[in-house]
């Protein structure tokens, strides 16, 4: 089996777009009973914020995909996630860099804390012998006070949010950053152009490179590859590596959103979104994109923020966020012989 390829044909392609079509259906019927309908709303101009929306989804959909055709199974996106934000937020707040760079050096940094977050996860595998989804939880919890502490409004953290006339001017929760709507849509838009280029690329090198062969070995049976001379552990960093880049950039990203819709209203926490995108989208690069832009829509709708706001609905709205897993994960994870291989700490023979 290649990771990311599902086995499922278009039965799993169906039941992934029932249970969509449930969600999307399913919270506009709550939002509905549990606010006066507003049919003027629906009429409401989209604003340049779902274009970041769009850009978030398909980062944190690549953060998650990516290490798991290595055989990794990111449950530290979250870690990175808070690490890019966090860290981006403090270059933000820092009154002696220029305002013209501030901005593109918060993303860089955002990218190079989440990359170096995962690099720390595999480091204590290597040396510990700490399976990476312990690691991963376990240093999300560590850095999420962190990240309430440097935000610039502790109050509400950063979330999705569509709220018209959101970029009428500066970003009102980064205000050191100097941008205007101008300038924060066009940013948007090279974002989400570089997220879609990092995509098919990753893709190419996938399918038609020597590379490439390499990773689909590692994935498929990490201890034949190492019978075959591919060295695992770099293979796994590498890849561990870009998708916690991807995760850091996607948290840096939230310090352009408006911060009315409060982190809280996700069901989960958002760097969890990846797992939803990457089993919505059946592990595949043409899935990924096609399943952020469905969600991105679908959070734009005003009665998904309604819903994702009443406390009543999160179990419901979560399961259905989830559901695909129980049908599409077995198909993605790495076929080793045996499923306690997933399991391995260290991939090599005694």
């Amino acid at each position: 089996m290649i990771p990311g390829r599902v086995r499922g044909g278009w039965g799993a392609v169906a039941a992934n777009a029932a249970a969509f079509l449930l969600l999307a259906l399913g919270t506009q019927i709550l939002a509905r009973q549990a606010s006066p309908w507003d049919p003027s709303a629906w009429a409401a101009p989209w604003t340049g914020d779902v274009i970041l929306v769009l850009a978030t989804l398909l980062f944190v959909g690549l953060a998650f995909t990516m290490p798991l055709h290595a055989g990794v199974v990111n449950l530290g996106i979250f870690a990175q996630f808070l690490a890019g934000f966090s860290v981006a937020a403090l270059v933000a707040r820092d009154a002696s860099i220029d305002p013209a760079v501030r901005a593109g050096l918060a993303l860089l940094a955002g990218a190079g804390a989440g990359a170096l977050a995962g690099a720390v996860i595999l480091w204590l595998k290597w040396r510990f012998a700490v399976h990476e989804i312990l690691s991963g939880l376990l240093l999300g919890g560590a850095l999420a006070p962190w990240a309430r502490a440097v935000s610039q409004a502790p109050s509400s953290l950063p979330a999705l949010t569509f709220e018209a006339g959101a970029f009428q001017g500066a970003p009102p929760f980064a205000p050191g950053l100097g941008l205007g709507h101008p300038m924060t849509l066009a940013g948007g838009i090279l974002l989400l152009a570089f997220g879609v280029l990092v995509a098919v690329v990753f893709a190419h090198v996938l399918r038609a490179s020597a590379l490439g062969f390499d990773l689909r070995i590692v994935g498929s049976n990490p201890l034949a590859a190492v019978a075959a001379g591919v060295n695992v552990d770099q293979v796994q960093l590498a890849l561990l590596t870009a998708g916690g880049a991807c995760a850091g950039l996607s948290g840096a990203l939230q310090l352009w959103t408006h911060p009315s819709v409060a982190l809280e209203r996700w069901p989960f926490p958002l760097a969890f979104a990846g797992i939803t995108i990457a089993v919505y989208g059946l592990g595949s690069v043409r899935g990924i994109l096609a399943a952020s832009i469905l969600f991105a829509i679908w959070l734009n709708v005003p009665g998904t923020v309604v819903s994702l706001g009443d406390p009543r609905w999160g179990a419901a709205v979560a399961a259905l966020l989830l559901l695909p897993a129980v049908w599409i994960l077995p198909r993605l994870l790495p076929d080793q012989g045996a499923p306690r291989a997933l399991w391995r700490t260290r991939h090599r023979e005694t």
